[in-house]
């Protein structure tokens, strides 16, 4: 199978498939990436090039960074959602986040429309290699009590932790009583897969472009499934800018990245 090295881009790693090394690139000022038959030949590739990219990287600032003593709610798994079309449920804005939010009673941030705002965010340390460790973060808003910090379940990767992450923040706004989310996430991959590809890959029986399975097909279903009951629309945000929301979520994830057990 080909292995996609992305020495420079959104999120450097080694991806399977060419989409998701595409979202990863598409766009992206000095993307450094090659198509690779092995995984040790997609590996060298990133760290010959690593030292030398000034995109961020992960990997590069994981092991100074300082866990604080946040600590993460809990939620049952085992809720059962009514099932509602999905896909007329889902529009996108690419803008960045309002700065006129409300801060309703339970403190969350309302914008204009009604939509309760979320930041999600996946953090993976050395992704694609087989010591790779991956956390989720969810933030609805300083210190509030349906933050999410906690390490991915199953396979550490990048996308499977942006993936459970919106599963994640779905789950806590039902949780809630929400039924208007707004989701600001810095993923062009996550907003892609829910917007465009899904729904192909549900009609060519998920499979890729490239003729080759869906890797996170079983994780894409169960985010599927929480967002279902959900008015949802997605925000892409530019990650690493200053953005508050943003740039906790990204803390929240890599503490939770921290807390993975192989």
């Amino acid at each position: 199978m080909p292995y996609y090295a992305v020495a420079n881009g959104r999120d450097p790693g080694v991806y399977d498939t060419w989409d998701e090394c595409k979202s990863q690139v598409h766009q992206y000022s000095g993307a450094i990436y090659k198509k690779f038959g092995t995984m040790s030949e997609a590996q060298n590739f990133i760290s010959e090039r690593s030292s030398s990219t000034a995109g961020p990287s992960f990997t590069n600032s994981y092991d100074s960074y300082s866990s604080s003593s946040y600590s993460g709610g809990t939620f049952s798994t085992s809720d059962s959602f009514k099932k509602e079309p999905y896909e007329r449920k889902i529009s996108t804005n690419y803008s960045q986040p309002s700065q006129s939010f409300n801060q309703d009673k339970a403190g969350f941030m309302v914008d204009k429309d009604g939509y309760v705002n979320v930041f999600t965010d996946g953090a993976c340390s050395s992704n694609g290699y087989k010591n790779a460790r991956a956390g989720i973060g969810v933030w609805f808003q300083d210190n509030h009590p349906l933050n999410v910090s906690e390490p991915v379940e199953g396979r550490a990767t990048n996308n499977m932790a942006e993936i459970q992450a919106v599963t994640r923040a779905a789950r806590q706004a039902q949780k809630a009583g929400i039924d208007k989310l707004k989701i600001n996430t810095d993923s062009q991959f996550l907003i892609s897969c829910a917007t465009q590809w899904m729904p192909n890959w549900k009609r060519n029986g998920w499979v890729t472009s490239e003729a080759k399975p869906v890797i996170n097909k079983t994780e894409l279903l169960e985010m599927e499934e929480a967002l279902k009951p959900l008015n949802v629309t997605w925000n892409h945000v530019n990650g690493h800018v200053g953005i508050h929301g943003n740039e906790m979520a990204d803390k929240l994830a890599r503490e939770g990245s921290l807390r993975y057990n192989h």
